[in-house]
């Protein structure tokens, strides 16, 4: 029986505009260290270090290990100490500049809520991408908060980033939950929906979709109103 609900972040419990948010991300980073190098370098830095985490998992180093290993090979020496402090900076205080690029999904902070009184255990289960204090943010944008969820990826206690099934097998593991027991709902219709590769179910959420040539089909989907009549229709845990 289903009585573990994970929920990607960006596009399904956050509304956004992807190239808004995108754009004004990487401008306002830019921005912050103009002093220390040109922007475009920067940008192209932080990417080369993405890919590297994203590709280079192998189970031991966390997400956020393997981006500052790659990401203090491609600047200078004397700079790590201020890129780290600097990052730490960013999302504390011109992070929140990106939330007008983003919008609530009311529907779907209805269904979290019933879910949560039918006594599913409710997780994030976003591509740890960013820091904790970064998602944390995005939450509380979607109009949640962190205590509404049991379980929160994010890059300093993840060693997978999505499409890389590992990703979910992990998640099992830390939430002591078998793959059956769980579903998973996203808009990307590969990085979410392969999660049925491990034995989950999965949920599309067509508001924000994201697709792809390569994908997975779901076992069910619909617009975020109709995520809303799915769980008003679920059982009781």
């Amino acid at each position: 029986m289903i009585d573990t609900v994970l929920f990607d972040l960006d596009g399904t419990l956050l509304g956004m505009d992807y190239n808004d948010f995108e754009d004004k991300y990487f401008n306002l980073l830019a921005n912050k260290f103009t002093k220390y190098g040109e922007p475009e370098k920067l940008i192209q830095t932080i990417w080369d270090a993405t890919i590297y985490m994203v590709k280079k998992a192998d189970g031991k180093s966390f997400n956020n290990e393997r981006f500052f290993k790659r990401f203090n090979t491609l600047i200078e020496p004397i700079k790590h100490d201020i890129y780290l402090n600097g990052f730490l900076d960013f999302y504390d205080n011109e992070y929140d500049m990106i939330k007008d690029a983003t919008f609530k999904m009311e529907y779907m902070i209805e269904a979290v809520r019933i879910l949560k009184d039918k006594g599913y255990n409710v997780i994030i289960a976003t591509n740890p991408l960013f820091p904790e204090v970064a998602i944390l943010k995005r939450i509380d944008w979607a109009g949640f908060s962190h205590k509404d969820f049991s379980f929160i990826t994010n890059f300093e206690i993840c060693r997978y980033c999505k499409p890389n099934i590992k990703f979910y097998y992990e998640i099992s593991e830390k939430i002591n939950k078998k793959p059956e027991q769980c579903l998973m709902v996203g808009n990307d219709m590969l990085e979410d929906m392969i999660a049925k590769e491990t034995g989950m179910k999965t949920y599309l959420i067509n508001d924000c979709i994201i697709k792809r040539e390569k994908f997975y089909e779901p076992d069910y989907k619909s617009e975020s109103e109709g995520f809303l009549r799915f769980v008003e229709n679920l059982p009781i845990v």
